[in-house]
């Protein structure tokens, strides 16, 4: 065994690069985006058991909760979107090279962060 062999690789230190972190991201949102669809779900069937229900979930879409988790599903569902498409030309063998996978990673977390942003404004 080499002297200079690393023994531990401490994962907490190690220095990756920006579309390694995009990549990362992307996983951790399709996950989030699983338990986003499902709340999604819960609260359309609970909007349609009737007149009241419709309005207690509108009421509560349209306060303090609505306001911050609106946005912040739509940044989800966005980021993961544009990182899927970055994926997807990345297999296509577009995107390669340092400088262009930084681009492309800084690109994706602008335009998630435009998307949301837009939605914040925009949520009624």
């Amino acid at each position: 065994m080499s002297a200079t062999r690393p023994r531990d690789l401490g994962l907490l230190t190690l220095r990756l690069p920006v579309g390694a972190y995009a990549s990362i991201l992307h996983r951790l949102t399709g996950m989030l985006l699983v338990g986003v669809v499902g709340l999604a779900l819960v609260l359309l069937r609970a909007s349609l058991r009737g007149p009241a229900a419709f309005h207690a979930v509108a009421e509560r879409l349209g306060g303090p909760w609505g306001h911050a988790l609106g946005p912040l599903a739509l940044w989800i569902a966005a980021y993961h979107l544009y990182g899927g498409v970055r994926h997807l030309l990345l297999d296509a063998g577009w995107g390669f090279g340092r400088d262009r996978e930084r681009a492309s990673a800084v690109a994706v977390l602008t335009l998630a962060a435009v998307t949301a942003l837009g939605a914040a404004l925009a949520w009624p």
